[in-house]
């Protein structure tokens, strides 16, 4: 396997043009199929992503709760006041306020355009 990135790619492109899978080389792609990989690399894609995720998100879960009990702030580890009654800390909420009202600001305008 060539290490260098522009050789890596040249394998790629004479591959995808021949109708061959650009990862395995091994498998001709049907011409009617849509995807450029063959059906094992993309199987293999997908497991590969979603172990990744499922640790990552097993870490996240681990985190939050972790300073959740600690009465810190589970996004960014702020500590909370005692008497503070919300989860989140005020800098996290007013961002996600501006999050969640730039979103409802472009799903406004594209239903306009699309009328």
């Amino acid at each position: 396997m060539p290490t260098e990135k522009s050789e890596r790619r040249i394998i790629y492109l004479e591959r995808k043009e021949h109708g061959y899978c650009p990862r395995c080389g091994n498998k001709k792609r049907k011409p009617d199929n849509k995807y450029t990989y063959c059906e094992d690399c993309r199987s293999f894609f997908r497991n590969y992503q979603k172990d990744i995720s499922d640790s990552i998100n097993e870490s996240r879960k681990s985190r939050y709760q972790e300073r959740k009990e600690k009465r810190e702030c589970p996004r960014c580890g702020k500590k909370l006041g005692k008497r503070y009654k919300k989860t989140i800390c005020a800098n996290c909420l007013e961002r996600q306020y501006m999050y969640n009202s730039k979103k409802k600001k472009v799903k406004k305008i594209v239903k306009k355009r699309a009328k």
